[in-house]
């Protein structure tokens, strides 16, 4: 929402320093002031109302039905609708209520001036003090164009800290979708090239017998695990959480903080770092617990923490959970043994590669995956269309290509007065063309190198805040990402200063200049 409205702010910033010769036309015909107003505020209040009804319209029809149908075969349910809630028209009006309030911030200033004053073209407001910044020590020997960006930076403070705004929320938001698809296989490697050290998982019926726990562990190795339903204590809340028993002698792994795998003691319980966050637990204290369905009740230290990216609960060794008056019961068995030709394990309800536990998992991401594709096909398909007169509509501009023109051409606008001067006093095109690029890639750079941070925090905050508790993980985000990320908006700015640029080649310098007169 909100590069959307910068888009329209940029927007409509544009329209309305390109209407200034109207305005100050119909102010001198004694046309009212309100009435002026009412005519531009409700340029930008009947586009907001038809933007907004479409946005509702669509969001339902193509993106919403799109989620939904990927939902439902996930989890198959046959029969759903999707259903549109009152946020949802909540968010519609505030959208129209800013872009109408910026509509009319954007052309107040225009409407305070004269008549005579707005029939004007616009100049820049220069001050000494600005302008000695150039002029002393190393900046006095820096190149014309140098010096006139700087100048021009200095003056223009609103321009440049939108321009910087602009871009680098642009680059943060591609920062963060392709950085997630970097920190979602940073998971599910974690859990499975890490946690799960087996080839093979049994899940053990719920009622088989010992003899054939005994045959199969006989044959695959006794590496089990066990997980119980739990019920705690905090403060004065009962939680259920779950205990898992391990006993699989390193074939299922409990990972520390920096996801090295460690062996556990038997001397407590160890619980995950996320859920030691959410209930305020840490190393030493004393948690009061008991199985569900047993009337035991037990009073056990925390002896440590480990991380699992999707399972938060409570960790024990066999040794310690022996100690204890319950009965331990596998329902996992791990194994390396190849299992390729069996079919059916007397006793064992399902038996699972590896290979399908992660696709199951991959299946389960499908959804994040496929919001993370709109979020990159909104950002990176952009036309750019009717540069002047010409058509560009086939022309597919990678990366927020709207805000990034926006910014670039209202750069230029209010640069245009100035440009005729310098093609009067005999500056080439090209000379004039470098000076006005220059500054948007100095601006572009500034941009790029800030939001890549920023970019990084956003991953990290969806993921630690936005999946809920049953998860642990955290952006982890590729250098190349941020590389390819950089690379892309530095090249749609280029781009799309090269294509502005040629604009100099057609202002007049006689209307430009005798624009005043």
């Amino acid at each position: 929402m909100f590069i959307a409205i910068l888009s329209v702010v940029t927007t409509m910033n544009r329209f309305v320093k390109k209407e200034r010769t109207q305005i100050g036309t119909l102010k001198a015909l004694g046309i009212r002031k309100s009435k002026i107003t009412r005519m531009y505020v409700n340029y930008g209040l009947f586009i907001s109302i038809i933007a907004s009804i479409l946005g509702v319209i669509l969001g339902n029809l193509i993106i919403g039905k799109y989620f939904l149908e990927m939902e439902m075969v996930y989890y198959e349910i046959p029969y759903y609708n999707i259903v549109t809630i009152p946020l949802v028209y909540e968010v519609a009006v505030g959208i129209v209520i800013i872009i109408t309030l910026v509509t009319y911030l954007s052309c107040r200033k225009i409407l305070k001036e004269p008549a005579a004053q707005a029939l004007r073209i616009e100049q820049p407001n220069v001050k000494v003090k600005e302008n000695s910044i150039t002029t002393k020590k190393i900046f006095n020997k820096l190149s014309l164009s140098t010096k006139w960006n700087l100048r021009d930076i200095a003056r223009s403070k609103s321009r440049t800290i939108m321009a910087v705004v602009g871009i680098a929320g642009c680059t943060m938001l591609v920062v963060t979708a392709f950085g997630m698809f970097d920190s979602l296989k940073a998971y599910v490697a974690w859990e499975f090239e890490t946690i799960n050290n087996f080839d093979y998982k049994l899940s053990l019926s719920t009622d088989y017998t010992d003899k054939q726990y005994d045959e199969i562990i006989s044959k695959y190795g006794n590496n089990t695990s066990q997980t119980v339903g739990v019920e705690f204590k905090n403060n004065n809340d009962i939680i259920i959480k779950s205990l898992t028993i391990n006993d699989s002698n390193g074939l299922l792994q409990v990972t520390d903080h920096t996801k090295t795998p460690f062996i556990m003691n038997d001397d407590g319980v160890y619980i995950t770092e996320k859920m030691s966050q959410v209930n305020n637990l840490k190393i030493g204290d004393i948690v009061e617990w008991h199985v569900i369905g047993s009337d035991n009740w037990y009073k056990t230290k925390i002896v440590g923490l480990n991380r699992d990216p999707q399972l938060q609960g409570f960790n024990c060794t066999k040794k310690f959970f022996d100690t204890l008056d319950e009965e331990y019961k596998a329902d996992s068995v791990y194994t390396n043994s190849d299992l390729s030709n069996i079919k059916e394990i007397p006793g064992v309800n399902i038996i699972q590669t590896k290979k399908n536990l992660e696709d199951g998992m991959n299946s389960m991401l499908n959804m994040m995956y496929s919001l993370i594709f709109v979020l990159i096909a909104v950002l990176i398909s952009g036309v750019l269309a009717a540069i002047e007169g010409e058509s560009f509509a086939d022309v597919i501009i990678i990366l927020a290509v709207v805000i990034i023109y926006n910014l670039g051409i209202l750069s230029f606008t209010e640069k245009e007065y100035q440009f005729a001067t310098l093609k009067v006093l005999g500056y080439k095109y090209k000379q004039i063309k470098k000076i006005f690029i220059k500054q948007n890639i100095w601006i572009g750079i500034f941009a790029i190198i800030i939001a890549l941070p920023l970019g990084n925090f956003m991953t990290d905050y969806i993921f630690k805040n936005a999946i809920g508790d049953s998860y642990d993980f955290e952006a982890m985000i590729k250098p190349i990402t941020f590389i390819l990320s950089s690379i892309g908006i530095f090249v749609v700015v280029y781009i799309v200063n090269q294509f502005l640029a040629r604009k100099i080649k057609k202002i007049d310098m006689v209307s430009s200049l005798k624009g005043n007169e």
